[in-house]
């Protein structure tokens, strides 16, 4: 005798409410994970600048297009080329301004000042990225790339050893191992 058919697995599926939350769940947790994923791998590095105000800082693209989603305008993407980079050394150990700098023209910045930082008897701990007003977003990629998390303002006699440079990256005792 051949036993009677059996119901598909979707009519199954869907006459117990039980299985169909549970069903509705992992859907919801495997495409909020599948979500978050995508996010991480294609978010913008500059996320925290998004509501800053763009000066220019010297021949690179101006941000003028639109962006429709948000109505705001769209900034050009950092160009290294356009972006000078002074290095100055913030500790005792002799020529780690000048690594750091031939690190930076491999980056693709253009490198400006190098040189002892402003306060030489007294040895930095942490390397720094300093920023002249106007050019947080190029600290920030100068920042990521070189992998110093800190980020400030220049102050004035750092950013007069640095001359024409619009970002300054003082190199610390974290740069000697």
């Amino acid at each position: 005798m051949v036993p009677p058919p059996r119901e598909p697995w979707y009519r199954r599926l869907t006459a117990s409410p039980r299985y169909m939350v549970l069903a509705i769940a992992g859907v919801l947790i495997v495409g909020g994970g599948a979500v978050f994923g995508i996010v991480q791998l294609t978010g913008d590095d500059e996320a925290g600048s998004a509501g800053q105000e763009t000066q220019g800082t010297g021949g690179g693209a101006s941000a003028g297009t639109q962006d429709g989603d948000r109505g705001g305008p769209r900034r050009a993407a950092v160009n290294p080329a356009n972006v000078t980079v002074a290095v100055l050394n913030g500790t005792t150990v002799p020529g780690l301004a000048a690594s750091i700098g031939d690190r930076v023209e491999q980056l693709g910045f253009q490198l400006g000042t190098v040189a002892n930082g402003p306060d030489q008897g007294q040895q930095r701990a942490e390397s720094v990225v300093m920023f002249t007003p106007g050019a947080k977003r190029e600290a920030a990629v100068v920042s990521r790339k070189l992998g110093i998390p800190q980020r400030e303002p220049a102050d004035p006699a750092s950013q007069g050893l640095a001359g024409n440079a619009t970002v300054v990256v003082i190199a610390g005792a974290d740069r000697t191992q």
